[in-house]
Formats: C-alpha cells, sequence, structure tokens
C-alpha cells in the first residue's frame, strides 16, 4: 500500500490551440501553454500542467512535519501538580501552522483534482451520448468527489476521512469566537489545535492518498480507452514577441 501520492496526470494538450502551432510532422502532440507579459521584464511561456499532484503532495510534507511536532508534544514532561503537559510557545504555533497548511493544502488538491478532469470527462460522455452532469462547484466537494469517480468506474471505498479534512480546514479558514475559545468539556474539539493535539490528525492521510491514487489511475486510463480526435489549428503560427522590456542584469 503506497504512502504516497504516486501518479501526477498526463501533460495537459489541446489540439486546436494555434498559440504554438509550429511546422510539426502530422500527428504530434502539441502541448498547451500560456502566456503572461510583465510591463517591465517582458514576456513568459510556460506549459501547462496538472496541478493536484504537486498539491497534495506539499499538503502531505506539512502532514509528516505535524506528525513530527505531535510526537514532540507528547514527550514532554506532565507536570505534577496539574496533570498537564504544558506546549511551549514556539512548539505549538509550529504545529499549529502545519495542521492548518496540511488541511488547506489537501483540501485545496481534492479541488484541483476535480476540475482537472471534470471537462475530459464531460467532453468524452458528450461525444458517446451518455448523460452525465456535474455538480455546480458551489456544491458540497465531497459530492463532486464521488460524481466524478462513479462516472469513471471508481470502485474504491470512499473514506470517511476526507470529510474530516474538508470540516477542519473549514474550521481553520473560518475562524470564530467558538472555534478559537471554546474549552468546555463537550466542546474543546472545536479549536483546532486542541483537536490536533488529541491524537485525531495521526493516520488520518492514509487512506485518502490510496483513494487519490487509484482514483488518478483510473481516470487516466478512462481518458486514454476514450481519444477524442481533434484538428490543428494553423491559422496563426509563432508568438508575438513585440515589446519593449528590461534584460535582467
Amino acid at each position: 500500500m503506497s504512502k504516497k501520492i504516486t501518479v501526477s496526470g498526463r501533460k495537459l494538450k489541446n489540439l486546436s490551440d494555434p498559440t504554438l502551432a509550429h511546422s510539426h510532422p502530422q500527428g504530434a502532440t502539441v502541448n498547451y501553454a500560456l502566456t503572461s507579459v510583465d510591463p517591465k521584464w517582458g514576456r513568459y511561456l510556460y506549459l501547462q500542467y496538472r496541478r493536484n499532484g504537486f498539491i497534495l503532495r506539499a499538503g502531505a510534507r506539512y502532514y509528516k512535519l505535524a506528525l513530527k511536532s505531535l510526537e514532540k508534544c507528547r514527550k514532554l514532561p506532565v507536570e505534577d501538580k496539574s496533570g498537564f503537559r504544558k506546549v511551549p510557545d514556539k512548539l505549538k504555533i509550529q504545529f499549529e501552522i502545519q495542521v492548518i497548511q496540511f488541511l488547506t493544502l489537501t483540501k485545496l488538491g481534492l479541488e484541483y483534482l476535480i476540475t482537472e478532469y471534470e471537462l475530459g470527462v464531460k467532453q468524452i460522455k458528450t461525444k458517446r451520448n451518455e448523460p452525465f452532469s456535474m455538480p455546480s462547484n458551489e456544491e458540497d466537494l465531497v459530492k463532486r468527489l464521488e460524481t466524478l469517480a462513479k462516472a469513471v468506474g471508481v470502485v474504491g471505498k470512499f473514506p470517511t476521512e476526507i470529510h474530516t479534512i474538508i470540516d477542519r480546514r473549514h474550521i481553520v479558514e473560518h475562524p470564530t469566537t467558538d472555534r478559537l475559545w471554546n474549552g468546555t468539556d463537550t466542546g474543546w474539539k472545536t479549536v483546532n489545535l486542541s483537536w490536533a493535539l488529541s491524537g485525531e490528525l495521526e493516520g488520518i492521510l492514509d487512506p485518502l492518498i490510496v483513494y487519490v491514487n487509484e482514483f488518478v489511475e483510473e481516470v487516466e486510463k478512462y481518458i486514454a480507452d476514450n481519444p477524442i480526435p481533434g484538428e490543428l489549428n494553423i491559422s496563426h503560427r509563432g508568438l508575438k514577441a513585440g515589446e519593449q522590456y528590461k534584460k535582467p542584469r
């Protein structure tokens, strides 16, 4: 069982975009390119790419750092009088930032995962005259992910840990008085740092990694097995580069 996000997806290509339509043999792949212009430094060009794997792996790195910080907290001495382990300020701040980064990047990675694949799946379904409707971007992220997974035949069990990650991310990105100060016997886990210290953070990423790896493998196979022919529009060749710009020293 892999404990890493192992798949990133293929390079994106756009068979009808003339931006980089230089002379080429018939059937050549043209990668989708985007540009940017800085009035001072000139033009930039970069190839489009699938971002979800990189974002999810970045989240996983913060997760590992957070677990190391949690282990440091567990090794703190227990005070005789209070029975508590007092977490030093530096460790406390470091731990919470790591948890926030993990939750935010992981949820963000899932959003990119859906958005970067749903158009391709929709195009294939349309070409095959198969009914397919994705929930809107405003709807629940889990519902969107489940819909896309079902469309490409992902059979793996949907991990409940995704719900927890999304819920905790919502808490850290939308602080309220209750989410910062709740110290009651029944509500203390509302505070994200308290929840993370409780140990429920541990192991939460592993089922998601297994699911995401299976999901990407299945959706990539689905796209590869259902190619959509395209024609390269070559009415405009090359890039305009007439702007004045200052070269870096």
